[in-house]
């Protein structure tokens, strides 16, 4: 008999952004997308995508977080900093998107490749934790005379647009401080390994 475990799910706030949806995948060896290319345009559209999305959340929430994170200085309302993973992931796969462009993007080797390395490995995680279990097909191309894997499948997907909204409707709308210490005694739920 198989053994089953439960794994109790981690709160995120927003959760209540969450609708699900099924979208089919555009193959963008066929067909470009508004995210390929070296133009300034490109180049917004990926900004666009996790910009003005550092979160403020209330002390009530952030207690309810596996990890501690810091109080927002000077906020009488005891908000504290937050941000979605997704946007994170983003922000990476646009840096590693211009590392391959290093000439164009006047990325110079040292510091930049540290945190190309981070992203790679940070956007490897990610899709591990997530993996996404849309089956890939292959089916007769008879342009090229061959069967080849098609891009163009479906996926089970979380709405992006109602997270990014959620987001930006959460976004902390005034410059934070990061280098002012704050003593904190907000407790946090430890997990083990």
């Amino acid at each position: 008999m198989q053994a089953f475990t439960f794994v109790l799910p981690i709160v995120a706030p927003a959760q209540e952004a969450v609708k699900h949806e099924v979208k089919t995948f555009i193959d963008a060896s066929k067909h470009k997308t508004k995210y390929q290319g070296l133009t300034e345009e490109v180049d917004q559209a990926w900004v666009d995508l996790y910009q003005k999305t550092l979160l403020q959340i209330p002390k009530s929430e952030a207690a309810k977080l596996p990890n501690q994170t810091y109080p927002i200085v000077d906020n009488p309302d005891g908000y504290y900093i937050a941000g979605l993973n997704v946007f994170h992931q983003l922000h990476c796969l646009n840096a590693v998107c211009k590392a391959l462009d290093k000439d164009h993007y006047n990325y110079t080797s040292g510091l930049n490749d540290i945190h190309v390395y981070h992203c790679v490995d940070s956007i490897c995680q990610s899709l591990m934790c997530s993996a996404d279990i849309a089956v890939n097909v292959w089916q007769w191309d008879y342009k090229v005379g061959h069967v080849i894997g098609r891009g163009t499948i479906a996926h089970s997907c979380r709405n992006f647009e109602k997270i990014r909204e959620w987001a930006v409707e959460h976004r902390i709308q005034r410059n934070i401080n990061f280098y002012h210490l704050i003593e904190d005694n907000l407790e946090f739920p430890k997990f083990t390994k």
